[in-house]
């Protein structure tokens, strides 16, 4: 268990925060040349960020590089082998990922193994230089959390069992100093929405699966509670994920096709459209730069024909207050389970436990936990007093 306390995780002023978040790669890396490891999205995005600094890195490294690479942005992109050879003595490896493939503490135990004197991650470049790079995620300033303190403090006060308390606290502790030693192991992701500790199925259950994504949810369900449910009712607008979706409810088999109502709406606040960006992957959701165009309605809407959710899952990629509040008749309705993901946003993990906590009527459980590593999939759940564990 861990050994933080909320009282001292708060107690830092918000300016000193700032000040110590400005100075604190400067602080790690000194006057050291700067190597990126991770040619990817966020390799760039901290490379432009640099640049806007006048800072120039030497290179990029990159574990999936060949040698010859072709430069990204005009900087070289080194297999790791080399860069750690040619640089590893001197220069600070920035660890420019933020991917739950790739943990940070994986990324950098093999750069300090290869040959890494000095390992960070890319998060002290963001707070040096938040222009273009911050909010990502759940990356964001600390001294943000801290000026949300009385609201932090309040959704602290709803968890129910040690395990959740635990999961917020370091959380919490990570989005303060970006420490990552401090977030510890995590549930296996097999378990997510359905672990036995936190609720159960059962057969007469109505399951709305806003993000159904390719239908892993759904699938996850039935192996869980191999008799299926009354009903699911599946929100998925990105075309190549429905598609996607439809062909895995078919390997499902005829039973879970009768019982499943795909819906092809992203759940928000009002009916509308929205843009949507990188469809077709596990990351698509609403953008304002997105690819294509998608309907959007609000489940009190979509749900309106004497539906009675017993259980809601939202994974949408940070639309969870919109799809919460698109919500508000069904929710004090009907008293669902709650499973919403908080983690696509600095502040989602004490806003979204508030948020649902003023919808709900009468007495609910609130429990979080954690499937995957770092800050990924941190999930909370509302359960209703009355429906047995």
């Amino acid at each position: 268990m861990t050994t933080l306390d909320l009282d001292t995780l708060l107690a830092e002023r918000p300016d000193d925060a700032r000040a110590r978040a400005a100075g604190a790669f400067a602080a790690a890396a000194g006057e050291r040349p700067i190597v990126l490891h991770g040619a990817g999205g966020v390799g760039r995005s901290v490379l432009a960020a640099l640049r806007a600094g006048g800072i120039e890195p030497v290179c990029f490294s990159d574990g999936g590089a060949q040698p010859g690479a072709q430069p990204v942005d005009g900087v070289d992109v080194l297999p790791m082998a080399e860069a750690v050879a040619r640089h590893g003595a001197d220069a600070v490896f920035v660890v420019t990922i933020l991917n739950p493939r790739f943990p940070y503490n994986s990324v950098r135990d093999a750069l300090a193994e290869a040959g890494a004197q000095l390992v960070v991650p890319w998060i002290l470049v963001g707070w040096a230089h938040p222009e273009g790079l911050l909010p990502h995620y759940a990356v964001d300033l600390p001294h943000r959390v801290l000026e949300q303190a009385d609201d932090v403090r309040a959704a602290y006060a709803l968890l129910a069992d040690d395990a959740s308390r635990e999961q917020f606290l370091v959380q919490l502790a990570w989005r303060l100093t970006a420490d990552f030693d401090v977030l510890g192991g995590h549930l296996p992701t097999s378990e997510q929405y359905f672990s036995a500790d936190v609720i159960a199925l059962a057969d007469d259950d109505v399951f709305v699966d806003c993000g159904a994504y390719d239908g892993d949810t759904v699938a996850s369900l039935i192996e869980h509670h191999p008799a299926g449910v009354q009903r699911i009712y599946a929100l998925e607008p990105d075309p190549d994920n429905l598609e996607a979706l439809n062909e895995r409810l078919a390997d499902l088999g005829p039973a879970v096709v009768e019982a499943v109502e795909v819906l092809p709406w992203a759940a928000g606040a009002e009916r509308g459209t929205a843009r949507w960006a990188l469809p077709g992957t596990s990351s698509a959701g609403m953008a304002e730069d997105g690819e294509i165009e998608v309907e959007v309605a609000p489940l009190d809407e979509l749900l309106h024909l004497g539906v009675a959710a017993t259980y809601i899952k939202m994974d949408i990629e940070g639309a969870e207050p919109d799809a919460l509040n698109g919500a508000r008749a069904t929710i004090a309705r009907h008293r669902p389970a709650l499973a919403v993901c908080i983690y696509h946003a600095q502040d989602h993990l004490w806003s979204l436990p508030l948020l649902v906590a003023s919808l709900v009527e009468g007495d609910y459980t609130y429990k979080i936990r954690r499937y995957l590593s770092d800050c990924w999939e941190v999930v909370l759940y509302a359960i209703p007093a009355e429906r047995p564990l």
